[in-house]
């Protein structure tokens, strides 16, 4: 598979992921849907800012650092835009829940920091 083929996968992804937020919002009550809807929702979600944030931090990095290697550029993009997708979609689901304190959010936070450092420490053996 190419780069380009990739990048426009990863594209076309994203955008079907987002009509498929977007269907599920204007079809369907999120509050009055069950536990099925809100999954749905959520996970629509997720891929969409995933790729998006993914396909962002891809261009961001290429255009910084051109010499090096697309395949590095795109592990790192894809996984910290899952992390960014989960710190935000976890956000909403702990509001969702009423669960979303300030503290709460400062917890999720630092624990997706340090699941980031991990991936950075590794990296660098």
């Amino acid at each position: 598979m190419t780069l380009k083929s990739y990048l426009w996968g990863v594209g076309l992804a994203s955008i079907l992921a987002l009509i498929s937020f977007g269907a599920i919002l204007w079809f369907v009550s999120p509050e009055g849907g069950g536990t099925s809807i809100l999954i749905l929702l959520f996970l629509s979600l997720f891929l969409a800012l995933c790729g998006i944030f993914s396909l962002m931090g891809f261009y961001w990095r290429q255009r910084r650092k051109t010499n090096a290697l697309a395949q590095s550029l795109l592990t790192i993009s894809f996984r910290e835009g899952t992390l960014l997708s989960i710190l935000l979609v976890g956000f909403l689901i702990m509001k969702v829940y009423q669960v979303f304190y300030w503290w709460t959010a400062l917890i999720f936070l630092i624990l997706t920091v340090a699941i980031e450092m991990v991936f950075l420490y590794q990296e660098k053996d």
